[in-house]
């Protein structure tokens, strides 16, 4: 999915998203100065694409900071999404954007990922957290053998997940990223910690 499969009303609401976080990185560094004039494909796009491969039912976005790719995703699904960011004046951006937008389905945890306690969920993202291996360790608590994980990982994406195999089995596929052609997302499902021998 990119800007150009969104219904109208849905692109208005991503665009009045693109508004706020612009408008809130001048208070706080949301995203980098360097990607702003490229802020529809960098942040926006790259966050969308996500969605194809996002299942139904709960979805949970580790390190939220500016809203990506977790706010875009609520911006285009009804279930419930649950935005993690330890930060309290970005876990506060956060809760402000969604209310503005109207998107109550979103939940925001201010907290890190470890200390969240919900049942587990259909599908977790997360955008330029941590190595693979570390992310499937911090949130295994919210996942279970149905759990999709949606992981952009750019350029190291084959690298990551080949130590990531070493701790960790599962399904797992590399898809290329549609905003950079060196980049991919790191699609996996029934991830758990191998056993050791």
């Amino acid at each position: 999915m990119t800007l150009s499969d969104v219904p109208r009303e849905t692109l208005t609401l991503i665009e009045r998203l693109r508004t706020i976080v612009l408008a809130e990185s001048k208070r706080q560094n949301l995203i980098a100065a360097s990607t702003v004039d490229a802020f529809d494909q960098r942040h926006l796009t790259d966050s969308l694409q996500l969605a194809t491969f996002v299942s139904e039912g709960d979805l949970l976005d580790i390190g939220s900071g500016g809203g990506f790719p977790g706010l875009v995703l609520a911006c285009v699904r009804n279930g419930p999404v649950h935005l993690v960011e330890p930060r309290a004046k970005r876990a506060d951006f956060l809760e402000r954007s969604a209310a503005e937008l109207g998107l109550d389905h979103v939940a925001v945890h201010a907290k890190k990922v470890e200390r969240v306690d919900i049942a587990p969920v259909a599908a977790i993202t997360a955008r330029a957290v941590a190595p693979l291996d570390a992310l499937f360790a911090m949130a295994q608590h919210l996942s279970d053998e149905n759990t999709r994980w949606v992981l952009p990982k750019g350029r190291g994406a084959a690298s990551e997940l080949e130590v990531a195999r070493r701790t960790w089995q599962g399904e797992f596929r590399l898809v290329p990223s549609v905003t950079d052609a060196e980049a991919a997302i790191v699609i996996a499902e029934g991830v758990r910690r191998r056993r050791a021998r």
